[in-house]
């Protein structure tokens, strides 16, 4: 063992020493606050700390559950919690305190983790930068000049440093897999109506968002995914339930899996260079591992479409959110009270016509369809999560005043993560690789709608044929 248990424990694994009386919640919460507050101060991943609620958890005592005791942050992004601020990234928000309990948030306060803090977020988590957070900007921590990616920043850069080993996060358009795939972390996105979103926000961008977690272990993803899944009442759609467990599927080896690779993105442009070549690499280690893998073109559908849908629908939704807030407070939200992108973001959805946005659920069902056609040869699609490497903090936003110029800019980096959260499957970013430079390279795998299962039997494999815990950038907990 070395100083730290967090450098030698998984979530799991530090729930079983809670378990056992090798350590107490409280010196776990402690030295958890210590690491995190040192990963803030030099990259920039709270937007908030919750350390009294936190104590007051561990007061009254813990659930039983698979990682009871187990220090957590949630995204300051949806997944609220009654009595803890929900600022949502933004200065409009700030002191914002949510009222209600999501179902997502119970299901893991149920397992046992002591929630002391918020990871930040862009505005309205409408970006994958994640520079313009109101605590300011969420530095990748292989590289401080670039960006950590998002929205899901904070929580990736949290656990690649290794100052925990779990936390939560959500995924719209690539949220979960984005910062994950250039922080150097693991994640799965779930299928669509696999993790509830309700109460308060339903069906989230019509069901393009997901909730899930960024961790270094394929387990801790697993078992924390069995303790949120499941529907809630009132879902309009459900995932079809795993055969077994998503931990239990850690356990059994992929075999003879079928692989379609990917060497290009969705709008036909090669991958950068090296992320090509780890793309290749990947499927050598798959070929080595039992696997029958083959070049494949991307399936038949629009992307360029897709991803105006895609924005379409998060530009209505700023909207109705933006006028809730002001229905709430009695006067309407004003441009001079947000930052630019989203404002600008609202603007572009106040043109949209019911008919153009009926529109969208109508091409997401086109685009799941050809999917499941295209899938039907594989078990599993291959490609690097990301086009290419992290862009300098801020670049991003150049355009932020100039949507369709911004779209463009954006649809290079993240055309391939979009695509699932439109089709509702289910994808994973693995932290095999790293750049000439000492960069991540995380490796995206699609699987058929509902088919976690696949996903986490193949990252264990991997997981234990190429490991990556204890790949992690030089942080300074002091």
């Amino acid at each position: 063992m070395t100083d730290s248990v967090f450098d030698d424990h998984d979530a799991l694994g530090l729930a079983e020493l809670v378990r056992f009386g090798d350590i107490s919640p409280t010196e776990l919460l402690d030295e958890a606050i210590e690491r995190v507050d040192a990963v803030d101060r030099q990259f920039g991943v709270l937007a908030d700390r919750y350390e009294d609620f936190a104590r007051r958890q561990v007061a009254d005592g813990l659930p039983e559950g698979p990682f009871t005791g187990v220090p957590y942050l949630r995204k300051d992004c949806k997944c609220e919690i009654a009595g803890l601020s929900a600022t949502e990234g933004t200065r409009l928000l700030a002191g914002r305190i949510a009222e209600t309990t999501a179902v997502v948030a119970e299901r893991f306060l149920d397992a046992g983790v002591v929630v002391f803090g918020a990871t930040s977020v862009p505005p309205l988590s409408a970006s994958f930068d994640t520079d313009r957070s109101p605590a300011g900007p969420c530095r990748n921590p292989w590289d401080p000049s670039r960006t950590s990616g998002g929205s899901s920043a904070g929580a990736a850069v949290v656990v690649a440093t290794g100052a925990l080993p779990m936390a939560h996060g959500n995924d719209g358009g690539g949220s979960l897999r984005i910062p994950a795939a250039w922080s150097g972390a693991f994640t799965v996105k779930p299928s669509r109506g696999r993790v509830p979103n309700g109460p308060v926000y339903t069906e989230d961008w019509l069901g393009f968002a997901t909730e899930g977690v960024v961790t270094r272990s394929v387990r801790d993803c697993a078992a924390m995914l069995d303790a949120l899944a499941g529907p809630e009442t009132g879902s309009r759609y459900v995932a079809p339930p795993p055969p077994r467990s998503y931990l239990a599927e850690t356990q059994r080896p992929a075999q003879n899996l079928r692989v379609g690779v990917l060497e290009r993105d969705h709008y036909g442009t090669e991958f950068d260079r090296e992320y090509l070549a780890a793309t290749h690499r990947t499927a050598d280690l798959l070929a080595s591992l039992g696997h029958e893998v083959e070049s494949t073109p991307s399936p038949e559908f629009d992307i360029d479409e897709l991803s105006q849908q895609l924005f379409m629908t998060v530009a209505v939704d700023t909207v109705r959110f933006l006028r809730a807030v002001g229905e709430e407070r009695g006067r309407p939200v004003d441009d001079a009270e947000i930052e630019v992108l989203p404002a600008t973001i609202r603007a572009h959805g106040r043109t949209v016509t019911g008919e153009q946005y009926a529109r969208t659920n109508d091409l997401s069902m086109e685009a799941a369809f050809a999917w499941d056609r295209f899938m039907q040869r594989y078990d599993l699609v291959l490609s690097p999560t990301m086009t290419k490497p992290a862009p300098p903090n801020g670049e991003i936003y150049r355009h932020e005043d100039d949507l369709d110029a911004y779209r463009r800019d954006i649809d290079e980096y993240l055309n391939m993560t979009m695509v699932q959260n439109v089709t509702g499957q289910p994808a994973m970013s693995v932290p095999l690789w790293r750049s000439e430079s000492g960069l991540p390279i995380g490796m995206m795998f699609v699987a058929r709608y509902g088919d976690e299962s696949t996903l986490f039997s193949l990252a264990a494999q991997l997981e234990e044929a190429h490991p990556w815990w204890h790949v992690r950038p030089p942080v300074a907990f002091a």
